[in-house]
């Protein structure tokens, strides 16, 4: 789904220029030069990151320079993707990391991954900072040790995961660069692209998820408001070492010192943070009501997003056939996610037109243990005043709403795009 991601950005390069006048061309160089070239680290920033985040354990050396004061750290380096979680998950397994220093060097990636990263060097106590690690070749007695350079960049989701960090700190000569949230898929070119329905609601509640950590990192929102600010199109922002200060990347002065971080972490434990993942639920395609034929029987059809409080768990699929007297037939399919082990089942479904209300019979809901999925069907008929009031031009919408067997209910307004056209080739074949 939606990442931050850096754009590819341009290189440092004074080649041919072709008919741009002097002047124009002392211009461009002026402003290249102050957004990417201006520093070595801001040219070293250049450099792509496009492997996936790993995480190593590494002590500082050589042993011979930095004797008893060698420092010892976490390098994390690489892209943030959904994997990133369960790799971290994976490192941490059997290592003491408490007060311990994470060295952060990433243009971004995924955007829940990159907040679930925070968190959990929240819960660990642990310390967050810029740096670039490089590995040293085995000493004499087959250890790697490694050295560490400021000169590196964090990009994007990555100075939110910063923020994470009890103790944090930016070196004066690291960079930070900032833009919105954007589908990845459309970044290439944002302005010719079309954005569906649930690709801006998967957006915002993104944007509200991201809001929320910032603040409750302790950092200020004006760090969400200055991403927020730069669209795909224009090269990513840097931070300017007050803004760094201001929005609160910087509270410390070192960050190796693990027993002031174990002492700034004193709090109430803390539990894990939890990673849904951001991929939806496989999903719908279909944008409108249509008609469809299953089986040699044509149905009014339309298939839409199962969220519950802005979180995507699944799909459904309701259609309606041609009945009798006493009404038309209805029939509910559902796809839904579950996070847990829980034995859950779907209990109920109800339809709903204004104040016309046609409850389901629930036939069967069954989980899937190696997909973590419930596949659910429900059936039966609606009044034809249903069918008529969904119809009517100004009539109302149709509304489902389900509950499982634990009580956890959803509620989903679909629309009508589709159903005028749609209802009367569906009532023709009817009659």
């Amino acid at each position: 789904m939606s990442e931050i991601h850096a754009p590819r950005l341009l290189r440092c390069s004074r080649g041919a220029v072709g008919l741009l006048t002097w002047t124009r061309i002392v211009g461009l160089l002026a402003f290249f030069n102050a957004s990417i070239c201006s520093s070595p680290a801001r040219a070293q920033a250049t450099i792509d990151l496009p492997q996936p985040m790993k995480f190593d354990w590494v002590r500082e050396g050589p042993a011979n320079v930095c004797g008893k004061n060698c420092r010892e750290w976490v390098s994390a380096s690489g892209k943030i993707t959904e994997e990133t979680p369960q790799q971290f998950v994976n490192f941490a397994k059997g290592r003491d990391l408490q007060g311990s220093t994470v060295v952060l060097e990433s243009h971004g990636g995924n955007v829940l991954a990159g907040i679930w990263l925070g968190r959990e060097f929240r819960r660990l106590g642990m310390a967050t900072t810029i740096g670039r690690t490089s590995v040293l070749p085995p000493d004499s007695s087959g250890e790697r040790r490694a050295t560490l350079s400021s000169r590196a960049q964090c990009s994007s989701i990555c100075p939110f995961v910063v923020l994470g960090g009890v103790l944090r700190h930016v070196p004066a000569d690291a960079v930070i660069r900032v833009h919105q949230i954007w589908p990845e898929p459309r970044m290439e070119d944002a302005m010719a692209s079309t954005y569906s329905a649930r690709e801006l609601a998967a957006e915002q509640r993104q944007l509200g998820q991201l809001a929320r950590y910032t603040v409750e990192m302790g950092g200020d929102i004006a760090l969400f408001e200055s991403a927020m600010r730069i669209p795909p199109w224009e090269v990513l922002r840097p931070l300017t070492a007050q803004e760094i200060r201001h929005v609160g990347l910087n509270n410390a002065e070192s960050v190796f010192d693990k027993s002031a971080a174990k002492l700034q972490a004193a709090k109430p434990e803390r539990l894990p943070p939890v990673f849904l993942g951001t991929a939806s639920v496989g999903g719908p395609t279909a944008s409108s009501w249509e008609i469809v034929e299953k089986a040699g029987v044509n149905l009014l059809s339309r298939q839409y997003p199962l969220t519950r409080q802005g979180e995507d768990i699944g799909h459904f699929e309701i259609s309606f056939a041609c009945g009798g007297k006493e009404g038309h037939k209805a029939a509910y399919s559902e796809t839904r996610r579950i996070t847990d082990n829980a034995a859950v089942r779907l209990k109920a479904v109800g339809l709903g037109v204004g104040r016309i209300g046609a409850p389901l019979t629930v036939g069967s809901s069954l989980r899937d243990l190696k997909d973590a999925m419930i596949e659910s069907i429900a059936g039966g008929l609606v009044p034809v005043a249903f069918i008529t009031e969904l119809m009517r031009d100004g009539g109302q919408p149709l509304s489902v709403a389900t509950i499982d067997s634990r009580g956890i209910k959803t509620s989903v307004v679909i629309g009508k795009a589709g159903l005028s056209g749609s209802m009367d080739q569906f009532m023709a074949k009817c009659r």
